[in-house]
């Protein structure tokens, strides 16, 4: 499979977010997944109970692939998802409000599986892996495992969260060029902007704020951590 930086990810996102702003006709305030994934794959979705504890999120395969897998499920039965290139299943915990940023990252994920294996059909070949699950952790964790996952998490970072989107909310909620400080407990002024931001996009903050570090956009960032500052300067605040 080819092994691809951030750089080329990053291409590939603008080239592909250019194709889906040529067939849209409305004024984009956030990237609608099912939509994206409707127009630039033609995929669709559909909600399933995906495993016994809840860490598969989602299933798809690749294109001209059509076959049946079986999950065992807790109870002794056995769930089957029939898989042809055109259908990504989401578990279907995701479908409810307090869930909305990670059920938005996965549908995209899935999208960008899919996206890969059109651009590197001889990498992504179905018969050496017919079908790819997404797991419950939106993070990339080093080093580097698995590189499918890493690289659909990083594309799906760049096409869920447009560099243009990100600076025009920032504009709009008064952050400027660069989140200071991040932190809910000591900065709750600019966190309550940063998870209006995150609901205006439609996407978790864990997500946002993993972009928002990759582009210089925090200047320090306790968000996994809110109570690690053991000092804090006075010039992380904004005492205006």
């Amino acid at each position: 499979m080819p092994i691809l930086s951030r750089k080329d990810l990053e291409r590939i996102s603008r080239r592909v977010l250019f194709r889906y702003l040529t067939l849209s006709d409305r004024k984009m305030d956030r990237i609608d997944p099912v939509d994206f994934a409707e127009k630039i794959c033609g995929l669709h979705f559909a909600f399933a109970d995906m495993s016994v504890t809840g860490s598969i999120l989602g299933l798809t395969s690749y294109s001209d692939v059509d076959l049946t897998i079986s999950v065992p499920r807790g109870n002794g039965s056995v769930q089957e998802f029939h898989l042809n290139g055109n259908i990504a299943y989401v578990d279907q915990n995701l479908a409810n409000a307090e869930s909305v940023g990670r059920l938005n990252f996965t549908l995209v994920h899935e999208a960008a599986h899919q996206i890969l294996g059109m651009l590197y059909p001889e990498e992504y070949n179905p018969s050496a892996q017919p079908f790819i699950c997404r797991l419950a952790d939106e993070r990339c964790t080093y080093p580097i495992t698995d590189w499918v996952e890493w690289q659909t998490n990083v594309l799906t970072a760049y096409l869920l969260l447009p560099r243009e989107l990100i600076d025009r909310y920032m504009d709009e909620l008064g952050l400027g060029r660069q989140i200071k400080f991040l932190n809910k407990g000591f900065a709750p002024k600019e966190y309550a902007l940063f998870s209006e931001m995150a609901k205006r996009l439609g996407v978790s903050k864990t997500a946002l704020s993993i972009r928002l570090d990759n582009l210089g956009m925090i200047g320090r960032n306790d968000f996994s951590d809110p109570y690690a500052p053991i000092h804090i300067d006075a010039d992380d605040f904004d005492t205006a």
